[in-house]
């Protein structure tokens, strides 16, 4: 439950589709958020994570996310969750 509050509040604050900035509701990204969770035990390094949560995006939305968008965001959510 802990990782899952760390990788929503991460998820959460880089919007990266801009869908909490536009009103959608706070859990918008709850189904791509449990995904990330999901595969945080599987990951071996950051440059894997960005490369799964570009893909988990792919899937949910259908939408290009660049590896580098989404590095930053796979830095953070992999030291926030290796402190726990």
């Amino acid at each position: 439950m802990e990782e899952y509050i760390l990788v929503k509040s991460i998820i959460d604050e880089w919007d990266p589709i801009d869908l909490l900035n536009m009103g959608c509701p706070e859990d918008e990204y709850d189904p791509e958020i449990r995904d990330i969770v999901a595969l945080l035990p599987h990951v071996k390094s950051v440059d894997e994570l960005a490369l799964r949560i570009r893909q988990v995006f792919i899937k949910w939305f259908e939408i290009f996310l660049s590896i580098e968008k989404c590095h930053p965001v796979a830095l953070k959510i992999w030291e926030a969750t290796k402190k726990i």
